[in-house]
Order: C-alpha cells, then sequence, then structure tokens
C-alpha cells in the first residue's frame, strides 16, 4: 500500500510539473518577500502554444521569474510610488498566493503587497 504524502508540497499538481515562472504553489501558502533584480520584456510562450512578448521580473533570492500582469505592475507601481518599472530593481515587494477570477472560474494567483 502506497505511503500517504499529503504534507509533501512536491505532490501539489502544479508544483509536479517545473517551470521557470513563479505560480502560487511555488510560495506554499506563504507570502515571500523578494528583492527585484531586474524588470525586463521577453517571449513566453502561452497556454495555447503562441508565443507573445511579456513583462517579467527578476529576484535576487530566487531563479524563478515572474510574468507581470497589469493587476500585479498596478500594485508595485502604487506601493513604490514608482510608476517606471525600470526604476524597480533593489525594491522589496511580498508575493503572496490567493486565488482571483479569471476568464470566469477562481483560480490560484499570486498577488502583490508591501514588504514590512
Amino acid at each position: 500500500m502506497p505511503v500517504k504524502q499529503d504534507n509533501n508540497p512536491q505532490f501539489h499538481v502544479d508544483l509536479m510539473f517545473p517551470s521557470r515562472y513563479l505560480k502560487a504553489a511555488d510560495l506554499q501558502e506563504k507570502p515571500m518577500p523578494l528583492t527585484i533584480e531586474q524588470v525586463l520584456r521577453d517571449q513566453v510562450r502561452m497556454t495555447n502554444g503562441a508565443l507573445t512578448e511579456k513583462y517579467i521580473l527578476r529576484f535576487k533570492e530566487t531563479d524563478k521569474e515572474l510574468i507581470l500582469n497589469k493587476t500585479n505592475a498596478k500594485a508595485i507601481a502604487k506601493l513604490l510610488r514608482e510608476p517606471k518599472a525600470v526604476n524597480w530593481a533593489g525594491s522589496v515587494i511580498v508575493l503572496k498566493p490567493t486565488t482571483c477570477e479569471a476568464f470566469g472560474e477562481i483560480v490560484d494567483c499570486i498577488r502583490v503587497k508591501e514588504a514590512g
């Protein structure tokens, strides 16, 4: 009989298939403070296979990157009181896992909150 592994985060379906991008499951239900290292534009392959250009955040503490959506970009600009993303490097933000509505469904997502 297989051993039950309820508390092993590696058994979360979103963590079974690693990605270079952060997912809510990567945060393991806890807020994560991260230092923005760089903001850049990059080609991202979407779930439908199409390549599209997106803004990406790179962090000092992890190799995983965050694809910026409009909600998170505006939240960061407001928290940092800096509308120019080029000036965000060196700033600490907190990513927190939560849920949100997307395409008529409630899904896991990442939101930004102020550090401290």
